[in-house]
């Protein structure tokens, strides 16, 4: 009965709302991607992330345009994917929290090279932008890889349902 009583409360959703409970159902890899310029540096949670090409090897990672990393990243500009291990959930929540810019890197696993990126993630792609392509609030960020750090783990943080796993 409680299957038939959900089924029906969602045949009357809007479709925004149905996309959106759909979206929640689905486990998604948790990514930070990281990025400066000569005055500032910003970092943002993210989990629309894709490998797009292995020939030259790219990844694309969604960017809403209102983020305040979006025009840090223009082309040619290098950043960092960070893919989360499992016990990272407090930099997510950092990087996805209200306060932007120098605080979301006040975390000891910063470090602070070229391009900043998160030494103990379970990943680290180092990508220069190639491409940008907006898409309606969005933009797909086109990085091509320059190189990759690996830790050999595999137990990335995982989000659904709202919460991180």
């Amino acid at each position: 009965i409680h299957e038939i009583i959900c089924f029906l409360i969602y045949q009357k959703l809007p479709l925004k709302e149905k996309f959106l409970e759909v979206l929640r159902t689905t486990k998604q890899n948790v990514f930070v991607v990281a990025t400066k310029n000569e005055e500032k540096r910003q970092a943002m949670t993210v989990s629309s992330v894709f490998s797009v090409s292995l020939e030259p090897m790219s990844m694309a990672v969604s960017v809403n345009q209102d983020a305040s990393l979006h025009d840090l990243l223009t082309l040619e500009t290098k950043f960092s994917l960070n893919l989360l291990s499992s016990d990272q959930a407090e930099i997510a929540e950092i990087c996805s929290g209200a306060e932007e810019g120098d605080v979301r890197f006040d975390h000891p696993d910063w470090e602070m090279s070229e391009i900043p990126f998160l030494k103990n993630a379970q990943s680290n792609f180092f990508c220069k932008c190639k491409k940008i392509i907006p898409i309606y609030s969005h933009s797909l960020i086109i990085g091509e890889i320059e190189n990759i750090k690996h830790s050999g783990i595999t137990n990335p943080l995982i989000y659904q349902d709202g919460k991180y796993l």
